[in-house]
């Protein structure tokens, strides 16, 4: 019965053309469709589009529907193409209308229908998410900012110059002998320092770009008379490598533009230090470099004015004539694949870990190696402590809020997702502290007279100046090569210590100690003596302690190969 009444109703919707013998003639196109359930829905706001033929010439003319179907249009008599551009689209499907029409003098009614239209699958529905001008700079000029490596840390900087020139903060590189820019995760190069003013806090580096053919120079806003760099209220935005991320867009409004700087409420954390400040025009107007603390609320940044920065590039650009280009050969980065966290999770399952393979004493330095591994069982022992030692004293109170206290759980998870256990291979160097011989002798002087013994006054025997790793006759390249400078400032009865020093970190591939590397071998250096270093070879428990300990990862990406 449904099939019968459906052919009914398209029975009274073809086209048809009722001739009389009044002019002008008058064109009526009905659009009606009819659902599933037999009910007719005219279709409001469609475009239709009548276009004569080439023997009857005549502008093309739309018109749309009103809200009951219904458009008109007024055209000699002749052959038309009726057409719908856009069509509708109804109940999952898409129809569109293209036909041929003879229009004689009178009236022409065209029913559009289910019956005389084109219908395919509509097509996905289009996202609403609404994207702004920002959004497409930071696509069009993420390829412009890198992150800034050196002994000291990371950074961000932003090519300047497509001839290979990077801007960043001085306070970036510091004193760094090694230094290297990278432009996403695979790809890292070299790079050298060509001009730096500390007090401007401004460093032009120098690579070459092109290991990277993505890289483009970001736009840099010139000097004109009359136009500010920036002006209060407006939007701005950043692009850095803010926690170890890379490329990550923030944006704010410029609060005040000063003589020297510029003060924004962008979001600048540790990382984003000499990332280049685009205006709302999507030029370079500075260089974010330093956070204002607020007593109450969100931080504000400090920008220093690129047109401050400008006289560096200039001395750069004349330099780099005389300075040969680094080298394009890419270094080692962090594997992009994490280390399971099932593997790490499975450790705790194990008895308590013995720490002494992951620790010896070179000379005057002790030294540790920490796989993922290690540091997931030490910060989990951390947790356990605290919670028993919390546990402890509410054992018999009901004053707790929370009966399940895990401290660190969320900084787990956040973990989790940045990759804090990552498969790379980590070896530190700290300088140890010893009492001078002169001090020892004083206080041994002053406690044979009978009164108390003083404090030790102790200071670090060396100061880390770099370190080198052979497996096998081959010396290990770094991922990264580290120093961190410490400060030690304790006084007590026993112990005085006023000293700093730099503690030497440096991250490794995961397969930088393996048992297949027959004898591995570490040399430590101190700037006292930068020439003659300690020497260790590692025994063969710590080798193959390590070389345990990274056989998960290995495992698992033999299992992503072969499921490829």
């Amino acid at each position: 019965m449904r099939k019968i009444l459906f052919a009914t109703v398209s029975i009274l919707l073809v086209s048809a053309c009722v001739h009389a013998e009044a002019s002008p003639s008058k064109v009526i196109v009905r659009v009606i469709l009819v659902d599933k359930d037999l009910n007719q829905k005219p279709v409001p706001h469609i475009a239709i589009v009548l276009t004569s033929d080439s023997s009857n010439p005549s502008p093309p003319q739309e018109v749309k529907t009103d809200f009951a179907g219904n458009a008109e249009f007024q055209a000699p008599p002749g052959k038309y193409r009726l057409a719908t551009p856009a069509g509708v689209d109804y109940q999952g499907r898409n129809f569109i209308w293209d036909m041929e029409i003879n229009v004689s003098a009178g009236a022409c009614i065209v029913d559009l229908s289910n019956d005389n239209a084109r219908i395919a699958d509509s097509l996905p529905v289009e996202d609403s998410r609404k994207v702004d001008d920002l959004t497409q700079m930071f696509k069009k000029y993420q390829n412009s900012a890198v992150t800034v490596w050196s002994e000291i840390g990371s950074g961000t900087g932003f090519i300047a110059d497509s001839a290979g020139l990077v801007m960043t903060n001085q306070h970036v590189i510091g004193p760094s002998e090694l230094i290297s820019i990278q432009f996403d995760a695979r790809t890292k190069v070299a790079a050298k320092v060509l001009a730096v003013d500390p007090e401007r806090d401004v460093a032009v580096l120098y690579a070459d770009l092109s290991a990277f053919p993505a890289a483009i120079p970001a736009p840099i806003a010139g000097a004109h008379a009359g136009r500010e760099l920036a002006v209060e209220g407006e939007r701005v935005f950043t692009i850095g490598s803010p926690l170890g991320l890379k490329k990550i867009i923030t944006s704010g409004i410029v609060s005040k533009v000063e003589a020297h700087a510029i003060i924004s409420d962008v979001n600048v954390n540790h990382g984003n230090s000499g990332g280049p400040l685009f205006n709302s025009q999507g030029l370079v107007i500075g260089i974010t470099t330093f956070l204002l603390p607020t007593p109450n609320g969100p931080s504000i940044s400090g920008v220093i004015r690129i047109d401050h920065a400008l006289p560096m590039l200039a001395v750069a650009r004349k330099k780099m004539k005389d300075v040969p280009l680094p080298s394009a050969r890419l270094l080692p980065v962090e594997p992009i694949d994490p280390y399971p966290l099932s593997a790490l999770k499975e450790v705790m399952k194990s008895t308590r870990i013995d720490r002494r393979p992951y620790v010896l004493t070179m000379g005057g330095f002790d030294v540790g190696l920490i796989t993922p591994v290690l540091k997931y069982k030490l910060q989990e022992e951390v947790d356990v402590t605290a919670q028993s030692e919390k546990g402890r004293r509410t054992r018999h109170s009901h004053e707790s809020e929370r009966a399940d206290f895990e401290p660190l759980q969320d900084m787990h998870e956040w973990d989790e997702y940045t990759g804090e256990f990552k498969p790379i291979l980590l070896i530190q160097a700290a300088p140890q502290l010893r009492e001078p011989l002169m001090s020892t002798l004083a206080r041994q002087a002053v406690s044979s007279t009978g009164y108390y013994t003083p404090a030790a006054h102790l200071k670090f025997k060396a100061d880390f100046y770099r370190m080198k790793l052979f497996c096998g006759a081959k010396e290990v390249e770094p991922i990264q090569p580290g120093k961190i400078a410490t400060l030690a400032n304790t006084h007590t009865a026993f112990v005085n210590v006023t000293d700093a020093t730099y503690i030497g970190i440096y991250s490794y591939p995961p397969d930088a100690i393996s048992t297949s590397c027959g004898r591995v071998r570490l040399e430590l250096y101190s700037e006292k003596q930068p020439n003659h270093p300690e020497i260790k070879e590692l025994d063969e428990k710590t080798v193959l302690r390590i070389s345990r300990d990274f056989q998960p990862y290995f495992a698992s990406q033999k299992d992503a190969a072969a499921s490829q």
